[in-house]
């Protein structure tokens, strides 16, 4: 069963995503449930195995059904009934590997994160980028304006040896005012702005690994059934990129790149 909080209708489709993959992954029917549903129902058969999208759902799926097998994902950390799990964050070595393919140049990579990020997830990032050699420089932010404020320091800092990456859901405080300048410095002086968002390659920036989440219910069936241990990051992505932008600060991006990309935004 697939167990997942009330959503927006704009993250319907997500849910749906998931759904799908975990149907391809599992052998069995797969039922679905909201997270208030499933604490107003009377379960007559209680299921076996349960994949809870966040930490609220998998609190509340192992008190509902103790005996089954309760799998979190999308989750920050991992709780700590919970043997395995999958994260809500892209495996940030697959990010920094793809910005040296499209930037060999960079030396320079500024990581803006919320503060609620893990610390655990931050220092693999510092340790994906450390091992291409680059220059880390991590800026963390609570709201609005400490992201603005991190912007204009960017802006005044970076040249065309640096590289800036928004780790998730930092733009998304507020796109409309955050990304038209960093996406104007990035076009004047030459360096790219990558992200965790598509939305935000449609605005300008150069490029974003998203999770696929169909790929990720697939996951989510097969360490249902084999002995993951720790949380897992997200290496099941799309990967999108602006090409105009590409071709703004002065990138050649090969066909044979190209290809590895899942969507163009020209």
């Amino acid at each position: 069963m697939l167990v997942h909080p009330a959503v927006a209708p704009a993250y319907d489709a997500v849910i749906d995503q998931l759904l799908e993959g975990l149907t391809q992954g599992a052998s069995q029917d797969i039922g679905i449930c909201t997270l208030d549903a499933m604490k107003a129902q009377s379960w007559s058969r209680a299921p076996r195995q349960i994949v809870a999208v966040g930490a609220a759902a998998y609190t509340a799926a192992e008190r509902a059904f103790p005996d089954a097998r309760v799998l979190p994902i999308l989750v920050g950390t991992l709780p700590p009934q919970a043997r395995n799990g999958l994260s809500s964050f892209v495996d940030p070595a697959l990010v920094v590997e793809q910005l040296q393919v499209l930037s060999p140049t960079t030396e320079v990579l500024y990581f803006i994160h919320l503060q609620t990020v893990p610390a655990e997830l931050i220092r693999r990032a510092q340790r994906a980028a450390n091992t291409l050699g680059l220059r880390w420089i991590p800026i963390a932010v609570d709201g609005l304006r400490a992201a603005a404020l991190a912007i204009e320091r960017v802006r005044g800092e970076a040249s065309t040896s640096s590289a800036v990456w928004f780790h998730r859901d930092v733009l998304a405080l507020n796109p409309d005012i955050l990304i038209p300048p960093i996406v104007r410095s990035s076009w004047k002086v030459g360096f790219p702005v990558i992200s965790d968002d598509a939305d935000t390659v449609e605005r300008g920036l150069l490029f974003a690994l998203t999770p696929d989440y169909r790929a990720l219910g697939r996951a989510a069936a097969a360490h249902l059934s084999e002995d993951h241990r720790g949380l897992s990051d997200i290496r099941w992505v799309q990967r999108v990129l602006n090409a105009r932008t590409a071709r703004a600060i002065g990138l050649t991006v090969r066909p044979a790149e190209e290809i590895g990309f899942d969507a163009l935004d020209d």
